[in-house]
């Protein structure tokens, strides 16, 4: 099947950089002592985190080194790549460095093309400088004189965000989708790059490198020409829209984005939930009994939007959370002087805890009913990636920890347990203004260490991209589903499925290139 939904277009500012000016800012050794430590103070403050995956006395030694390291006036950007191993060592993926408002803006230029990885090489997928000769299969070796490979673990490691601990799924993820802008974040804007590449009519026999510069460009021209050469590429579904794909095995796929609100201003998260039951309304009408649900690069959301779609086939009532805290100084960031009810609303909803020093939430412990009329009784197969964080490993782990389902694919970028998120704190060091993002509670998923298959949520089936996928920009990973589907293997039947239903016994995790 062609992959519809993998064209990610430059999308976001945040990470992007600017102009040169800026990023020759000077800062004073004085200043970039007080961000250090304005950051590091902050951090201790409100991050429950601190000391979770990175001990502190490891993240104390750090930050002598770096404070003590900081002996001369500094540019803008060699400060922000200083700093920012700091933010990283916590190796939470819901902590992330961004540049100052200022440094992105229409001048910023742009590396011209996605580059997508096949084993331990790196080819060029979509094209949008003014060379056309660089088609979809052209093999990428270096970017102004250092190999791609080598850039894509320094920017790995640049930026943790959206991978937990150690794993690296999400941190291949997001550097890999959205290499022109991890680059440009961490390199800063230029008007041209050097490449040496082969074509793809000369891979693998042939052993030609060819040697170009091509100009960068900004981020309305990189839009512009790839919405017009890929257009047809693009994925055109909606969030929660259903697909039945093959008749004959009463296929569907439910493509599951975001757990983000559909309409602003809707704090019940009604639309979501209507846009729920009109999809599993659709999945029962079509008699569907294998269920695709598509969390490929969805990167959660809403928690109570999660929690309604797993009420679709779990088979028991549940909740999500298990626990939830926060540290003492987050409740400042949660209430306000000038408004009275909003410490109301903090007493209401959390309790002090002396055990954790600082907060735990009341209402953690909410139960959701599963649905009868609509649920789905049937196989489930769930497509996750390393970009698959937050609220749909909470999805994942619930599922997993219910002992249904069968997944493909690769790990999800968050962890088993649970994750640091709910609230966040966006803190401006005073003068780089670099802004870091700090999530205030730490949550507990309401699952059994016992049924974890990995730190994260590990696939059953790990599926890798082959040069033929590449090639035909084809959804590798929903091909090994739809296989596994019409061999009739099912790792984790559901105990509760019609009597003449077929059921498998598990098979062993197994890693497979997805043309197998």
């Amino acid at each position: 099947m062609k992959n519809p939904g993998r064209i990610f277009l430059l999308w976001s500012l945040t990470i992007a950089c600017n102009s040169h000016p800026i990023s020759a800012q000077l800062l004073t050794t004085s200043q970039t002592h007080q961000d250090l430590s304005y950051l590091k103070r902050k951090l201790d403050l409100l991050h429950p985190g601190m000391g979770h995956y990175t001990p502190e006395a490891r993240m104390e030694q750090l930050y002598d080194s770096l404070y003590n390291g900081l002996t001369g006036s500094m540019n803008y950007l060699t400060f922000f790549r200083y700093v920012s191993p700091f933010v990283n060592a916590l190796k939470d993926g819901h902590t992330n460095i961004n540049h100052r408002k200022a440094w992105a803006g229409r001048s910023t230029r742009f590396i011209p093309f996605y580059i997508r990885q096949v084993g331990n090489q790196y080819f060029i997928s979509h094209n949008a400088s003014a060379d056309t000769s660089l088609r979809r299969g052209t093999q990428l070796l270096s970017i102004n004189g250092r190999a791609v490979a080598d850039l894509h673990r320094e920017l790995m490691d640049a930026d943790r965000t959206g991978s937990d601990g150690d794993n690296l799924t999400g941190r291949r993820q997001w550097s890999m989708i959205q290499f022109a802008d991890y680059y440009a974040a961490w390199f800063g804007s230029i008007d041209s790059v050097q490449i040496t590449y082969r074509r793809p009519n000369q891979f693998p026999n042939d052993t030609l490198i060819q040697t170009k510069t091509l100009r960068c460009p900004t981020l309305s021209v990189f839009r512009s020409v790839m919405h017009r050469r890929y257009h047809e590429e693009s994925d055109h579904r909606a969030n929660l829209s259903v697909q039945l794909i093959d008749t004959l095995t009463r296929t569907a796929v439910l493509r599951v984005s975001s757990f983000m609100g559909l309409k602003k201003n809707d704090p019940f998260q009604s639309a979501y939930n209507r846009r729920l039951k009109r999809a599993f309304r659709e999945i029962r009408k079509q008699n569907v009994q294998n269920l695709v649900v598509d969390m490929q690069g969805n990167g959660g959301g809403i928690v109570l939007n999660s929690a309604r779609l797993l009420r679709y086939w779990m088979p028991k009532p549940f909740t999500i959370m298990q626990h939830e805290e926060m540290k003492r100084a987050a409740r400042a960031e949660l209430t306000t002087r000038w408004n009275p009810f909003s410490a109301l609303n903090f007493s209401l909803h959390y309790r002090a805890d002396k055990a954790v020093g600082g907060f735990a939430s009341r209402s953690v412990h909410r139960r959701f009913r599963p649905r009868n009329r609509m649920a789905f009784r049937g196989n489930l197969y769930f497509l996750m990636n390393g970009a698959s964080f937050s609220a749909t490993t909470s999805v994942l782990a619930k599922t997993l920890d219910a002992g249904i389902g069968t997944y493909v694919g690769e790990a999800s970028g968050s962890a088993y347990w649970g994750d640091f998120a709910g609230y966040f704190k966006t803190v401006t060091l005073p003068n780089s203004k670099i802004q870091v993002r700090i999530p205030l509670k730490k949550l507990y998923h309401a699952v059994s260490p016992d049924r974890a298959n990995g730190f994260t949520v590990e696939p059953d089936f790990a599926v890798s991209r082959s040069y033929t996928d590449l090639l035909s920009n084809r959804d590798y990973v929903l091909d090994y589903a739809l296989k596994l589907i019409s061999n009739g293997v099912v790792v984790r039947p559901r105990m509760d499925s019609p009597a003449d239903s077929p059921t498998h016994p598990p098979v062993p995790h197994r890693t497979l290139a997805a043309n197998e």
